[in-house]
């Protein structure tokens, strides 16, 4: 941090603060390489955080008599001074919307009614092979499937995503031709930069893909970017008919029901069977397998190994193929408590794919967060937002971040935020009901579990952390029925441990808290991960077992 501060300092004075951004402060101050990417690498804004609370730890302490007050406005690098009593400058904030684009979902105008997911599978790939142009912030897929609806209105898009160009095109199948119309605009102007119409056959559609990046990438370069296109795809030609139980796959993969996921691996699987050297759908099973898993769907035991199997065949056929590393970085994390080598696969992934929502996603909540590295975790999840903004997954880890750093207030916040964007979902309505619980505010945080149970989100975590709180309110009596519940639930679902571990703590059990969460430990259920920062657990703090546990899931020396 002193080394920043004096860096800054003399940039500033010599009138050079404008030039302070993240690549060069990178490079110079934190010896990170010419190939430094900060969309990757968070460090230049994690300390610089860390040094604007230093300073001002610094000037309402051993410094309050200093005249002289030497500040970094937020928003900006650059040093600013002013003198005691006088007003602070105003942060500066250099967002440029120009840099950025969203691939709304192309329409489909194909005779079959099921059509949809080739429609949208086509432009989650073309998102995926933009996020490759250096510069550029492409909105994910996930927040461009939600605007289906007024995709014609380019200004109000563009004012919501903070994008400066938006790409918007149909498809229309009939049997072994395709036609694909595109276009790419300015969300200011409406000003059309390139439109093209492409009819050919089916088997030509991975050119037309690579020639709708391509021209696309040319048309920003040159009227946004000033930066260079990206190379030549090598990937090889898939098989069409794997190609097509790919994009249905994902399709179903992107519902992140029970059902969709068991459909996903069917056409995975399907899609393997006839090209067996598709790499993407084995990343595709990996990741399958591994979210049922995590969303409490199936058993660690019964998913997590064919995960990481169909990770590992992916990345023997693609060693460049960011989606494999990613999901093998969730799995060596989560479920295989190998830290180091996770942090080297989500590093990897983000090198090769720097804009891939989900790595920053599942490498901030799924590893940084959960080593206590939270002011890491907080600003990757701040990139994930900004390229996945209406992701309801990504902003409920956003808040979840901010609980297990204990910053609550921020927590509460951005639950408010997910409640604002997406209405009253169960995940936001139960989120303030958990920080809410923490701080003590049992009533509160009851009334929203209540609210929970009401919607479709009668979950064991939720029943947990129900019987927890009202173990901790006072009502033993509600607390002991919750468990019950549990018990009967387990008969016909998974219920992971951690749930009755939280509710046993409620009541101030904690050697039945412990029995439980040992056993989850001996089966590897994926909840444990967060015992070493979830402040449900702290009533544990100190006792040998839990620290036992600690250690033997490698989140402590």
């Amino acid at each position: 941090m002193s080394r920043l501060l004096r860096f800054v300092v003399h940039r500033s004075l010599a009138g050079q603060g404008s030039e302070l951004k993240e690549y060069l402060l990178g490079v110079e101050v934190f010896d990170r390489t010419s190939a430094f990417d900060p969309r990757t690498d968070p460090i230049v804004r994690v300390e610089a955080r860390r040094l604007r609370s230093k300073l001002k730890a610094y000037y309402d302490g051993e410094g309050q008599e200093d005249d002289l007050i030497i500040e970094m406005p937020t928003g900006c690098y650059a040093a600013a001074f002013r003198m005691r009593g006088e007003s602070r400058p105003e942060a500066v904030v250099e967002e440029n919307p120009a840099t950025s684009i969203a691939v709304l979902p192309f329409s489909n105008l194909s005779p079959e009614p099921d059509g949809e997911y080739f429609s949208d599978g086509l432009t989650e790939e073309l998102i995926h092979a933009l996020t490759k142009v250096r510069g550029l912030r492409v909105v994910a897929w996930t927040t461009a499937a939600q605007l289906k609806e007024g995709r014609d209105d380019y200004s109000a898009v563009g004012r919501r995503l903070m994008v400066g160009s938006v790409l918007q095109g149909s498809v229309r199948r009939s049997g072994e031709r395709i036609r694909i119309t595109v276009r790419l605009v300015l969300t200011e102007s409406g000003q059309y930069l390139w439109a093209e119409t492409y009819d050919r056959w089916m088997a030509d559609l991975f050119d037309i893909q690579e020639d709708i990046a391509r021209e696309i990438a040319e048309s920003l370069r040159v009227q946004l970017l000033g930066s260079p296109a990206p190379a030549e795809s090598s990937r090889r030609r898939w098989n069409v008919d794997a190609y097509d139980r790919y994009l249905q796959g994902r399709y179903q993969w992107n519902k992140r029901t029970r059902e969709g996921f068991q459909s996903a691996i069917q056409l995975f699987s399907q899609a393997v069977t006839i090209d067996a050297g598709f790499a993407p759908a084995y990343a595709g099973l990996a990741d399958s397998y591994s979210v049922m898993a995590e969303l409490g769907f199936a058993s660690t035991r019964d998913t997590m190994p064919m995960a990481k199997t169909a990770a590992l065949r992916a990345l023997e056929l693609d060693p460049d193929l960011a989606e494999a590393h990613t999901s093998l970085g969730l799995i060596e994390s989560l479920y295989e408590w190998r830290w180091r080598e996770a942090g080297v696969r989500y590093r990897r992934a983000l090198e090769l794919h720097p804009g891939y929502a989900t790595a920053q996603h599942w490498y901030a909540c799924d590893y940084l967060v959960l080593l206590g590295r939270s002011d890491e975790a907080i600003e990757r999840m701040k990139l994930a937002v900004q390229l996945d903004p209406l992701s309801i997954a990504i902003q409920d880890s956003m808040a979840l971040a901010y609980l297990l750093a204990r910053r609550y207030d921020e927590a509460l916040l951005e639950f408010k935020r997910g409640l604002e964007i997406h209405g009253r979902h169960y995940k936001f309505v139960t989120g303030m009901g958990r920080v809410l619980a923490h701080m003590g505010r049992y009533d509160e945080a009851l009334a929203l579990f209540e609210e929970g149970r009401s919607m479709p989100a009668n979950l064991p975590s939720l029943l947990g952390a129900m019987a927890q709180t009202y173990g901790l309110a006072g009502h033993p009596e509600r607390a002991r029925a919750l468990l019950r519940e549990l018990d009967e639930m387990a008969h016909h679902r998974y219920v992971p441990s951690t749930a009755r571990a939280l509710g046993h703590l409620g009541l101030g059990e904690k050697s039945a808290a412990l029995d439980w969460l040992e056993g989850a430990c001996e089966r590897r259920e994926l909840p444990v991960s967060s015992l070493g920062v979830h402040p449900g657990y702290d009533l544990l703090h100190g006792e040998p077992r839990y620290e036992a546990m600690v250690r033997k899931l490698g989140l402590r020396g």
